[in-house]
């Protein structure tokens, strides 16, 4: 959802009640061990779309082409930044992707249409019009 205003305002307050949640956790280095770990496997994915859709779609409009070399040494990155903890600290690894994996089940109950729960659709429905009243936001116009 984005804020009349321009701004994505729901997403800025869950990563804000998200950071006050990180602050439970007593060892710091733990933490930055989770969330880094969790932060570059999902940028490095998200990274990784670029040339996947580059080469499988390569007929898609696209405002801003990007040379490859860029997101290939980004992705060369990625790999050593999440592989050298997850050979160092695997716990802490196993950690970050089960936080990656919660999201799963989340979504699959609460959002997919075909997979939520009947009940929690009403629920899910009627807190996402709240959020949009409160934070004066609207789901952006597809083209």
């Amino acid at each position: 959802m984005v804020s009349v205003r321009a701004t994505p305002v729901p997403a800025v307050l869950a990563v804000a009640l998200l950071s006050l949640l990180y602050l439970t956790v007593s060892d710091i280095y733990a933490l930055i061990n989770y969330v880094g770990f969790a932060t570059w496997l999902s940028i490095g994915a998200a990274v990784l779309c670029l040339p996947v859709l580059r080469y499988t779609q390569p007929n898609l409009e696209r405002p801003i082409k990007v040379n490859l070399i860029f997101p290939a040494v980004y992705i060369v990155c990625t790999v050593l930044v999440v592989a050298v903890p997850a050979v160092a600290s695997p716990a802490e690894t196993g950690v970050g992707c089960l936080m990656i994996l919660t999201a799963v089940p989340v979504y699959l109950i609460l959002l997919e249409p075909h997979t939520r729960l009947r009940g929690l659709a009403n629920i899910t429905d009627g807190t996402t019009r709240l959020i949009q009243k409160l934070t004066l936001s609207v789901r952006p116009k597809m083209k």
